[in-house]
């Protein structure tokens, strides 16, 4: 109800589509730190990195420690943001028509947009098992109906409010979320203790290392030196370009806030992957100390195709957290489903609009953009609601997510990083990056198998996703040399 209030009352303050898509561009440095959280504290996160600690326990922890230090070099040194939000735009695409030409913004768009909803697909999905696992609701109408409900409830409200009401239920969402992680950490730790936790590297062959590539455990794949590379590569881009991130960036009041909201937003990224891993991590040790329960999980797995590994931690907090605390702790975890859905939704429906519908319709009122934004919202969540919920999605969480991200990445980096730093970027290697990417799609597991097939190779996802950004990078390079651009671009170093 409260959501519903919000977008009525945001709707008030969107008299143009700077107001709807960057809130008039006047985020303060701690409104936009508690949204930039209450975006990427999403229930996916949660899911996918209480995942990975179930699976590797302590070694999956370079993640958060990979993105934090990404995330402060770039509050540090201000490089990209700082200049991102200097140019005043409010998407990335517009970028590419300012540095390069409409041709790049439109073709850009095309290729983020298409990245972008492919990366949400799997997200109603994650969080139907979520609540599968911790309410134990087994009617698949019901779960499809509620879950149906809340994605309903998210489009209201940032259908009319745009980026005011989602800022102002993501900090609302921030609130329950964060009471909710610390109640969960607090539980979590009771649960296992000290002893619990230090019998899983010294009793039950836990993973420690993330450098050794193979997994003692032997509950998920290693990691090793090779993966650290490509997660640097892959997180350390989204941190810059991602662009539920780069929204908040855009919106904040100046480039010197933006810059400082990067900062600070270290200590919440480092959260924001440390927590679930912990979660997981206790979960682990919770199945390891009980084998046969153990024994009967990985069973259900295998015979079962609605549980998976992202059950694993739902089901240990449905044992382990008192039933009145559960219900504030599922409260939470649904605010965080919410606030990750109403960022992607306008972000996605945005980049539609101004990048794409306007370049090829030509001059568009601020009312008739708006317009088109909301219906772009309301077609992206049907498509996430009958692609993602309705029908079977079968892949693994996390590396679906990291290859549908690379597809944009791959191009968004050289086009982006060349465009700033670099004055002899060109419109066509411009658009050789960004159509690049889509070798990112090689990557996924069914076309890896494929190429293995075909050539008689014995490549993996992580080979073809640095593969990915290494021939944007040198097709950017090589475009531009080979293709100057007419007109000289002004020495932006």
């Amino acid at each position: 109800m409260s959501s519903i209030v919000i977008g009525l009352w945001a709707n008030r303050y969107v008299g143009n589509l700077s107001d709807y898509l960057v809130a008039g561009r006047k985020l303060r440095l701690r409104l936009a730190l508690a949204t930039m959280t209450g975006t990427e504290l999403g229930l996916v996160t949660v899911m996918y990195m209480a995942e990975l600690g179930f699976m590797q326990q302590y070694a999956s922890l370079y993640l958060a420690f990979l993105e934090a230090g990404a995330v402060l070099i770039i509050g540090l040194t201000g490089f990209v943001v700082y200049r991102l939000r200097e140019s005043s735009i409010m998407t990335i695409p517009e970028y590419y028509e300012q540095r390069y030409s409409q041709k790049v913004r439109v073709v850009g768009a095309t290729v983020m947009v298409v990245s972008g909803v492919l990366n949400m697909g799997l997200f109603l999905k994650a969080g139907s098992q979520f609540l599968t696992a911790i309410s134990g609701l087994q009617d698949e109408t019901s779960l499809k109906l509620i879950m149906t409900g809340l994605l309903l409830l998210v489009l209201f409200y940032t259908v009319l409010g745009g980026m005011v009401s989602v800022v102002i239920t993501d900090l609302i969402q921030f609130l329950i979320l964060g009471t909710g992680m610390v109640i969960v950490t607090g539980v979590v730790f009771w649960s296992i203790g000290w002893d619990g936790l230090a019998a899983i590297t010294t009793q039950q062959n836990g993973y420690f290392n993330p450098f050794q590539s193979e997994n003692p455990s032997g509950k998920g794949p290693g990691i090793g030196w090779l993966q650290i590379i490509q997660m640097t590569v892959v997180i350390g881009s989204a941190a810059m370009l991602w662009p539920t991130s780069a929204a908040r960036t855009l919106s904040c009041q100046s480039a010197a806030v933006a810059q400082k909201l990067y900062t600070l937003s270290s200590i919440s990224f480092l959260a924001r992957r440390a927590l679930p891993v912990f979660w997981g991590i206790g979960t682990f040790a919770f199945f390891a100390s009980q084998p046969q329960l153990f024994a009967e999980f990985e069973q259900a797995v295998e015979s079962n195709a609605s549980i998976t590994s992202l059950s694993a931690m739902p089901l240990y907090l449905a044992k382990v957290v008192p039933t009145g605390l559960l219900g504030l702790v599922t409260a939470g975890m649904i605010a965080a489903f919410m606030s990750t859905h109403d960022s992607y939704l306008l972000c996605w429906s945005g980049v539609i609009t101004q990048d794409i519908v306007a370049p090829l319709a030509g001059p568009m009122s601020q009312r008739s953009r708006i317009l088109v934004t909301r219906i772009a919202i309301f077609i992206i969540g049907a498509m996430l609601l009958t692609w993602g919920l309705w029908y079977e999605v079968s892949s693994d969480l996390w590396g679906y997510l990291a290859v549908t991200g690379a597809v944009y990445l791959s191009g968004a980096i050289p086009t982006v990083v060349g465009g700033l730093y670099w004055k002899r970027g060109s419109q066509i290697g411009a658009l050789a990056a960004i159509l690049g990417g889509l070798l990112g799609l090689s990557a996924m597991g069914p076309c890896v198998a494929k190429i293995n097939e075909w050539f008689s190779l014995e490549v993996n996802g992580t080979h073809l996703t640095l593969l990915t950004f290494l021939f944007s990078i040198v097709v950017y390079i090589a475009g531009s040399l080979a293709f100057p651009d007419k007109t000289t671009q002004p020495d932006s170093a």
